[in-house]
């Protein structure tokens, strides 16, 4: 048994100081008060016969423990993208990211061709599972982010490879059971019967890279699409049509309740006012952080690095903590992770700590339609948790019955 003791828990939106936290076989069996405050503990605490005989005990001083941050939106890490489809991709990524504190995500591609993605499906049935064992930061499917998207809001997206969806087509990638969010643009033609197919599978559908104006994304929520991939990023937002103002994506996610924002809060794909006219009309509820990072996470400014495969990927800059296509005409996913996001909603948009790990823990797994087992710091759940400081250093990540200090 391994216990936490004088932990300051996060739990929904909700702090709770002076908590023990009590894990035995991957799962948390107990949430306590801690006898003794941060304030007053005497030294021999981790001797006090109130705990059980050979429990383990983390004294962690006050600092922070919530649940595990989920990624839903992840293209790599450490030089390594998910399109490589290599056993080495699949634990560096999970092995960058679990440093941050991200024990759970979802692998994700972009738009490619048919070879690299079934090999990318065929890889990740191959590694996910024993990669999420070894790292501590497991996988929870499969995230496809195309090929079924606008050309005109292609961004870093390679538009040799963006087509129409067709069923012939998608049928094909839905054979593999991993798959369990994708990302399209509604107003394509046979985009709504898609939406209609990913929801009767249970897939998570959300629309990305799209020039939908207002109404469109409205109908596009009675077929299936609950998300808005990357606010802001690939989709249009008012414009005029001979003379008269209409809505795009952009006033669609932040106005209809049925659709949950995601979010790069990097610090650079939108700036603070940005940050905070989302969460003042989505509330902390309606949104969720995604890093969306690619090869370049974790890996200095001035390095040039391929978005999707080595062998078929474009370049892309790392330069002033972001990625760039090379033009620099547009940002290229981010180098960001768990961490940084959390903290960027903290500083940038003066969102409370609670609501902003929220972001990360609570709203996605609802969205996974995992809420039972991973996302918040209650008896029976899944023991993914981590520990940090009040600027979100992390100090101590827990997932699959391995626990990792770090010093970042």
């Amino acid at each position: 048994m391994i216990i936490f003791t004088r932990a300051s828990v996060i739990s929904g939106a909700d702090v709770l100081e002076d908590r023990d936290v009590w894990v035995e076989c991957n799962t948390i069996v107990r949430v306590s008060q801690t006898e003794y405050s941060s304030g007053d503990a005497p030294d021999d605490l981790p001797g006090t016969a109130r705990y059980p005989a050979g429990a383990a005990l983390i004294d962690v001083k006050g600092l922070y423990l919530s649940a595990g941050f989920i990624d839903l939106h992840v293209h790599g890490g450490m030089g390594h993208d998910f399109m490589d489809a290599s056993r080495d991709a699949f634990e560096g990524v999970a092995a960058c990211h679990a440093r941050h504190g991200v024990t759970s995500m979802l692998a994700t591609t972009l738009a490619g061709d048919d070879v690299e993605t079934f090999a990318f499906l065929e890889a990740y049935d191959r590694y996910a599972a024993n990669a999420g064992e070894t790292t501590g930061c497991r996988y929870l499917g499969v995230h496809l982010e195309g090929p079924y998207f606008n050309p005109i809001q292609a961004g870093a997206q390679d538009p040799r490879y963006i087509r129409s969806p067709s069923p012939e087509h998608y049928t094909k990638l839905l054979r593999y059971k991993s798959v369990k969010r994708f990302s399209a643009a509604p107003e394509l033609d046979g985009a709504l019967e898609l939406g209609d197919f990913l929801r009767s599978c249970g897939v998570l559908v959300s629309m990305a890279h799209s020039d939908a104006d207002f109404d469109q994304a409205l109908l596009a929520t009675g077929h299936g699409y609950s998300l808005v991939t990357h606010v802001y990023s690939g989709m249009q937002g008012v414009h005029r049509k001979n003379a008269y103002r209409y809505g795009g994506m952009v006033e669609a996610a932040l106005l209809l309740d049925g659709l949950t924002a995601e979010v790069i809060a990097d610090g650079r794909h939108l700036p603070g006012c940005l940050l905070k006219l989302i969460y003042k009309c989505k509330g902390p509820d309606g949104m969720i952080l995604v890093s969306d990072a690619t090869r370049g996470a974790g890996l200095p400014d001035g390095v040039t690095v391929k978005v999707g495969s080595l062998t078929r990927g474009q370049d892309a800059i790392i330069e002033d903590g972001v990625a760039k296509l090379p033009d620099r005409t547009a940002f290229a996913g981010s180098v960001a992770s768990g961490d940084r996001l959390i903290r960027t909603m903290v500083r940038l948009a003066g969102v409370p700590l609670a609501e902003a790990v929220a972001m990360m823990t609570r709203n996605p797994s609802r969205l996974m339609g995992l809420a039972d087992r991973i996302g918040d710091v209650r008896e029976g759940m899944d023991a993914d948790v981590v520990v940090f400081d009040e600027n979100v250093n992390i100090k101590h990540v827990m997932s699959n019955g391995q626990l990792r200090r770090f010093d970042l």
